[in-house]
């Protein structure tokens, strides 16, 4: 297994840096030579590198071969993005607020799509930025779904003072999470950014992706934290079933009873906060 991730470590340099030698890679990776060499020699022989030149000192660099993977990466995420579009929208023309549609990647969350905010003081992000799992709406709805050590094997990193750090509180603010089937932060990685987010879940109850409705902390009052939470929970459901092409009723994000929306609910036209 080591040796499985030491050549996925090689690869990942190279795909940074090439053309590079093993010399250079190993010193980037602070592996010894004959290490990083075998690993180069594994992939050249699976097709994924190639050396660039034939001289003393070989340089390598990447084949075609990954780009058969991401081509089913890419499609993935473009059908994800067309089954979220529509939610997406009616969740911006309700709230005002910014949309984001976010995909799992490590001990991160990655934006994939998102709809700005109409509103003159908004929030900034960019498809592509990343935000930690265990400090982000979508993080928490994600981690609410997977196993617990999932995140709590290494020491979380505390970001503002509502940061949830220790294992035992992060187990039941997931718990939590899974109950009402939405997360909330309130300026858990930036004092002046909060969410509402739910979880995008395969056919299996495994999450794919999540939905979040990003505020300003100062706009997210009590009452829309909860108004935001059921309408993004009930977005979600409806990606997963465009997206698995699933009955709604047997969609494992839905409920049998849902609670009315409060007065006040942001779809009603009532004042917004």
């Amino acid at each position: 297994m080591r040796s499985v991730f030491t050549t996925f470590s090689v690869l990942e340099a190279l795909a940074e840096a090439q053309p590079v030698g093993v010399g250079a890679l190993a010193r980037e990776l602070d592996l010894p030579k004959s290490t990083v060499q075998r690993s180069l020699t594994t992939l050249a022989e699976v097709g994924w590198i190639r050396p660039l030149d034939s001289s003393g000192h070989t340089r390598w660099i990447l084949t075609a071969r990954p780009l058969k993977l991401a081509g089913h990466v890419l499609r993935h995420e473009r059908l994800l993005r067309e089954a979220a579009a529509p939610a997406m929208a009616d969740l911006a023309r309700q709230t005002r607020e910014t949309i984001h549609l976010t995909i799992v990647d490590g001990d991160s969350v990655i934006l994939l799509d998102k709809i700005d905010s109409t509103h003159t003081v908004r929030n900034v992000s960019w498809v592509g930025g990343r935000a930690p799992l265990h400090a982000s709406a979508s993080g928490l709805a994600i981690l609410a779904h997977l196993p617990a050590d999932a995140i709590t094997r290494h020491p979380l990193t505390k970001y503002t003072g509502q940061t949830v750090t220790d294992a035992e509180a992060l187990g039941a603010t997931l718990a939590t999470v899974r109950k009402r089937g939405y997360a909330i932060n309130t300026g858990m990685w930036r004092d002046d950014v909060s969410a509402v987010a739910a979880a995008i879940l395969d056919p299996t109850g495994v999450p794919a992706a999540s939905l979040s409705i990003s505020v300003p902390t100062y706009r997210l009052s009590d009452a829309l934290r909860d108004q935001y939470g059921i309408l993004v929970r009930d977005a979600a459901a409806r990606v997963t079933s465009l997206w698995y092409g699933q009955d709604p009723e047997n969609n494992p994000m839905a409920e049998q009873h849902r609670p009315p929306v409060p007065a006040g609910d942001p779809t009603s036209g009532g004042p917004r906060r």
